[in-house]
């Protein structure tokens, strides 16, 4: 058996979708990666980059729907702001019968007297104030959890998503993936969940609404150490940060590439990914961005929409 481990970038902007002639290149979608492994298909968050991926998913199930039986997807939510969430209404598989959606996420801020759980936040947001069908009348078997600290996610061959608690309660193998997480506060107003992935001997880390530290954030690099792919906020340039001839986004809760690059450095990875473009970058500046940050840390690339890496 094949042990593959791939990852392809769905929606690389942060904030809102941005299409049109300026963003061809780098893409417009919002926050999703996918992730495939053994027989699972993961999406790191839910922007508007999930939904040309869940009719894939379809298409392809459909025609192979004698030997897959079942349309198996986990999606791992790292917050609620509505960048991360938008495409999950326009997600193809939600409605299909035969699929079965597994969704991991954080607390959220409810109001009194409501769970404060990932599942008040997809109940508001297939509300029919929003939207025309509400979460619980679509198709799917789904399956949504909150994660606690120390929660770690298991997926085997074969088997839906399983939440065990307890660090190290889980051990990497060929033959299945291990997701570990953590909150990361450094982000307004309830932070983000910052992801591991592990599989066969291989690690990705998604670090995404993370604002970083000018000597790097200690934290996501013992998290981060070692790992393969990094894929890491640098939403704005240093000059944006610092406020330099305009206002600042200092305290935005995002990180600059300089930041990416320290983080990857300390943490001895083996690639970087810059991801959550501004939505005001076009493809100039974004490759421009790229460049810069290859001087720092050579191994870096910026994440655009259908790029696949193999790890």
């Amino acid at each position: 058996m094949a042990h593959d481990f791939t990852i392809t970038f769905r929606g690389v902007r942060g904030s809102i979708p941005v299409p049109g002639p300026s963003t061809v290149k780098i893409g417009g979608n919002s926050s999703c990666v996918q992730v495939n492994a053994l027989d699972h298909t993961i999406f790191l968050d839910a922007g508007t980059g999930i939904v040309e991926a869940g009719k894939q998913l379809v298409k392809t199930f459909i025609a192979n729907k004698e030997k897959l039986k079942k349309l198996r997807t986990t999606i791992l939510i790292s917050h609620t702001h509505h960048d991360h969430i938008m495409g999950l209404p326009f997600f193809t598989p939600i409605f299909l019968a035969d699929a079965s959606l597994s969704i991991y996420g954080p607390s959220a801020y409810a109001p009194i007297g409501q769970p404060n759980d990932m599942k008040y936040v997809l109940d508001m947001l297939m509300d029919q104030m929003f939207f025309p069908v509400d979460f619980e009348e679509t198709n799917a078997i789904k399956h949504v959890g909150t994660l606690k600290p120390l929660d770690q996610i298991i997926l085997a061959s074969g088997e839906e998503a399983e939440r065990v608690n307890g660090a190290g309660s889980a051990h990497t193998s060929k033959d299945k993936v291990v997701v570990s997480q953590y909150r990361a506060y450094n982000h307004p107003k309830s932070g983000s969940i910052i992801y591991k992935l592990e599989h066969a001997g291989k690690t990705i880390v998604y670090a995404t609404d993370i604002e970083s530290y000018a000597e790097g954030d200690r934290r996501l690099i013992h998290f981060a150490k070692g790992a393969d792919l990094l894929i890491h906020d640098a939403q704005y340039t240093m000059e944006q940060y610092t406020g330099t001839g305009t206002m600042t986004t200092q305290g935005y809760g995002h990180s600059t590439p300089e930041m990416a690059c320290r983080v990857a450095q300390e943490a001895g990875v083996k690639q970087l990914a810059l991801y959550h473009h501004d939505p005001n970058h076009d493809d100039d500046a974004i490759a421009k961005k790229e460049e810069g940050a290859k001087k720092l840390f050579a191994n870096t690339i910026a994440a655009y929409e259908g790029l696949t890496i193999n790890i």
